[in-house]
């Protein structure tokens, strides 16, 4: 019986592994998207020497304080929201199981991730473009 009470504890200590994946994600999103990048390719790496991300580098949270927020190539700062994000993502999915419980709150966990998100390539886009994409001069506003 002591297996059947495990299994749940390790479902839900993947899922927020899970969220953590994600939040790297969005990360990648907001750091690609307001420049014009593609998201597929090329694959992750600095944007100060280029080099390719390893295995370590793209642990969520744990890479960052192991390469002690710098690029193991150039030695350039990485930034505190990068691991920020990531860790929020968790803890989205985190706190979506322990108030729900497996089922409901692992598809909670993954709303509340599409959210985070969203809100963070909102905000990166906002930041990278220096404004939202504007109406048409003329054009009613909406209310």
């Amino acid at each position: 019986m002591i297996w059947t009470s495990a299994v749940p504890f390790f479902v839900d200590v993947y899922l927020v592994l899970v969220g953590l994946m994600f939040g790297s994600f969005i990360n990648l999103v907001a750091d690609r998207v307001p420049r014009g990048e593609s998201v597929i390719t090329p694959p992750s790496h600095c944007r100060s020497c280029g080099r390719r991300l390893n295995l370590l580098d793209l642990v969520p949270v744990a890479g960052y304080f192991a390469r002690r927020g710098r690029c193991a190539g150039c030695g350039v700062g990485i930034g505190a929201a990068a691991p920020a994000v990531e860790a929020i993502a968790g803890c989205c999915m985190a706190v979506a199981l322990i108030w729900l419980g497996l089922w409901p709150g692992a598809a909670a966990g993954i709303g509340l991730l599409g959210l985070w998100g969203l809100a963070v390539t909102a905000l990166a886009w906002q930041r990278g473009r220096g404004v939202w994409p504007r109406r048409p001069a003329g054009s009613p506003r909406r209310r």
